[in-house]
């Protein structure tokens, strides 16, 4: 299993906005600077950011993106769910009508039970820890 590049961007993004303390607001151009990403591509994954409500944005000199809620409060299961879906392995998990044989498969229930054990993981790592090295 491997994490888009808009994950993993997106995950990158949120900590830089995190770790900016001096400013308010941090400029785009900043961002795809440092991120090593054209603004184009930046601008795309900051859209789905927006949407989602982990950032927000203000125009003028001063403008650019700030995060909405406090760092300890943005899971990493918030970003990989926003750019991957959500997080199972097979199709049986999300859809049990997707199998004929769900009703009496051994890896359906692995399948189910992983899923959720990932999901736990994900749902209790902040960015602030990341941010910290705390994980």
């Amino acid at each position: 299993m491997k994490f888009s590049t808009k994950t993993r961007y997106g995950l990158r993004i949120l900590l830089q906005i995190a770790e900016t303390k001096d400013k308010k607001f941090v400029q785009g151009k900043e961002i795809a600077r440092a991120q090593k990403i054209t603004e184009p591509y930046m601008e795309q994954i900051m859209i789905s950011l927006k949407n989602a409500r982990l950032i927000k944005t203000t125009r003028g000199c001063f403008g650019g993106y700030a995060l909405t809620r406090s760092p300890s409060e943005i899971k990493l299961s918030e970003i990989i769910e926003l750019f991957e879906g959500p997080i199972y392995f097979t199709n049986c998990v999300e859809d049990k009508d997707s199998c004929d044989l769900i009703n009496n498969c051994k890896a359906h229930v692995l399948w189910k039970k992983l899923a959720a054990r990932i999901k736990n993981i994900f749902d209790n790592i902040s960015l602030e820890e990341i941010m910290l090295n705390k994980i």
